[in-house]
């Protein structure tokens, strides 16, 4: 492997280099960067002579990193995200400033805490960029070299490495459709529960254990339940609880059960939003059922206050007025 000489490196050739690391595609990577095609694919050409690695390549499925591609990537993020930090005014104008902040939450929170949140960015800062995308397995790395800022859900057990803060909490209520004969009743009983159907709000729970998965030191629920309580209240009177289904989301669970014979349990803010659009009928847990807290965590960081801490209050600001 060739060495390289950092002095006469074209730094702008490093933003490509994280455009196209992120997007897997140079049409994606030019959007981003305000580059033609063209131009991106010129600068891949330099960085592969440069780096002496075809770092992105065609596959079966579009592009693709190289090894020594996917062992760059988080090094280089992080070496970015000091560089804008280092290069930004000590006091942070939200008014003035043109920064991309990343935030990492699932469906629920962008349908629930988000539109407040994006109100109160757009009105302090107009020039920032808002990049929002899903929680996966990479969330820790993610993280921890800069590529994401913020992510918001449940969390358990986190490294010491990362700073949190509870943002809201939220109850859960079972819905189905106002149609279904159990919907007539004034209460959903145990009984009628045990008797229904049920949609699960997952999203990777083949790899859950009992409803978390634990990777880079974070630990993350994936599954909406109550924690066990309902399966323990079935229990008390001889039944057990009936899967039919599995869904990604909470609103696709309430649209599949407002055209079926299930139920779901929910979150209790985006069954309340959804309830009349959907024609659903919503019910307290026939059993006592827990408070889930939902949380903004990021990169632990000493020195002044930086533009995520600005980001945090916004997302504060907007947990406030749900």
């Amino acid at each position: 492997m060739q060495d390289i000489h950092f002095q006469s490196l074209d730094l702008n050739l490093l933003r490509v280099f994280d455009a196209l690391s992120d997007e897997l595609s140079v049409t994606r990577a030019g959007a981003r960067l305000g580059l033609s095609q063209s131009a991106v694919s010129h600068a891949l050409g330099r960085l592969r002579v440069v780096l002496d690695d075809p770092l992105f390549v065609r596959g079966p499925e579009g592009m693709r990193a190289t090894p020594r591609a996917l062992e760059i990537a988080p090094r280089l993020r992080q070496g970015l995200a000091q560089l804008q930090d280092a290069l930004s005014p000590t006091a942070f104008d939200p008014a003035a400033t043109g920064r991309r902040f990343t935030i990492a939450a699932g469906a629920y929170v962008c349908t629930v805490l988000m539109p407040e949140a994006m109100s109160a960015i757009r009105a302090e800062a107009p020039g920032a960029e808002i990049r929002l995308h899903g929680i996966d397995r990479s969330l820790a790395d993610d993280l921890e070299s800069g590529r994401t800022d913020i992510a918001v859900g449940g969390f358990g057990r986190a490294s010491p490495r990362f700073d949190r803060e509870p943002l809201f909490s939220e109850t859960a209520v079972w819905a189905l459709s106002a149609s279904h004969p159990a919907a007539a009743a004034p209460t959903l009983s145990l009984a009628a529960l045990a008797d229904l159907p049920q949609v699960i709000m997952a999203t990777t729970p083949e790899r859950a254990v009992d409803g978390r998965i634990t990777e880079g030191g974070l630990e993350r629920w994936v599954i909406w339940d109550d924690r066990g309580a309902q399966e323990e209240a079935l229990a008390g009177i001889g039944r057990r609880r009936s899967i039919a289904m599995t869904a990604q989301d909470g609103q696709s669970a309430l649209a599949i059960v407002a055209r079926s014979d299930m139920a779901a349990l929910v979150p209790r803010r985006l069954a309340t939003g959804f309830a009349q659009q959907y024609g659903l009928k919503l019910f307290d847990p026939p059993y006592p059922s827990p408070t889930v807290t939902i949380e903004a965590l990021w990169r632990k960081d000493a020195g002044q206050p930086t533009p995520v801490d600005w980001l945090r209050s916004r997302l504060r600001l907007a947990a406030a007025r749900l």
